[in-house]
């Protein structure tokens, strides 16, 4: 009986590898998985980039942030964690929210004001929080580059971070156009 050399177990090995690798790409590429076009994802990107990619009905936001938020008092150490969370414009009826702990949530909505890129909203509050009364909840979403900022104003006037973050627009399937 004639032993089989182990370079012909090798060159098998490899060809078996590569006609699965080939067959498992052609897969994703056919189901959309993946896209060999760059002309489609430079169009995706270029829609979110602009400044009016809200249109009329507005759009939803997949958010990381990390959350700052005082143990006691205000002037507690903060117990810091990352969350991820939805964010809501609708400029069509001038309003936004957030999935919050605060005042603006998806129920009690917060005005929203455009300056350029920046989306604004912001609600009045009168709820005490961290031994001191807050009288507004804002945030921020840049457009241009994700970046978010949610921002609680207290009756002495001062105003403190409590959510920042970056989002990303929310796209539902299917996923190409």
């Amino acid at each position: 009986m004639k032993k089989s050399s182990p370079l012909t177990a090798i060159i098998l090995t490899a060809v078996f590898t590569l006609v699965l690798s080939l067959g498992l790409g052609w897969v994703a590429l056919d189901a959309g998985w993946i896209h060999l076009n760059p002309t489609i994802a430079a169009g995706r990107d270029g829609e979110l980039d602009s400044p009016n990619m809200l249109g009329k009905k507005g759009g939803n936001f997949v958010c990381e942030v990390t959350v700052s938020t005082p143990q006691g008092a205000l002037n507690s150490e903060p117990k810091v964690y990352s969350d991820i969370m939805v964010v809501g414009l609708e400029p069509e009826a001038k309003s936004g929210w957030y999935q919050g702990e605060y005042t603006i949530s998806e129920s009690r909505k917060g005005a929203l004001r455009m300056e350029g890129s920046k989306a604004y909203v912001s609600r009045p509050a009168m709820f005490e929080r961290f031994g001191q009364m807050i009288t507004q909840e804002e945030f921020t979403l840049d457009l241009n580059d994700g970046a978010f900022v949610q921002t609680l104003t207290f009756k002495d006037g001062t105003r403190r971070h409590m959510l920042k973050g970056v989002c990303a627009k929310f796209t539902k399937a299917p996923f190409h156009k």
